[in-house]
């Protein structure tokens, strides 16, 4: 791979002053700089979340209603949104 990254920015490197393994190395450097602020940034939502799903495994589920007792409307939309997850959905038909 860096031998395919060096074949395609030798101008570039050449343009910062710098050889190709030189130029890839700080852009490596910068990239991970990159990630190291957006990693800070969501830090306090990151911890949110998880509090968030740790209080949410309290939770009880849900009791669901059984087929039989949804509404014609209701068993359509059903058939068509587990169809359309399994790939077998009939969104072409009019």
């Amino acid at each position: 791979m860096i031998d395919t990254l060096q074949k395609g920015h030798p101008r570039v490197a050449l343009v910062a002053g710098m050889d190709v393994l030189a130029y890839m190395i700080a852009a490596v450097v910068a990239q991970m700089a990159r990630d190291d602020a957006a990693t800070a940034a969501f830090a306090t939502l990151d911890a949110l979340n998880q509090a968030a799903f740790e209080a949410a495994a309290d939770v009880p589920a849900a009791e669901l209603p059984s087929f039989e007792s949804l509404t014609p409307e209701e068993q359509l939309l059903v058939r068509r949104v587990v169809g359309s997850a399994h790939g077998s959905d009939d969104a072409g038909v009019a």
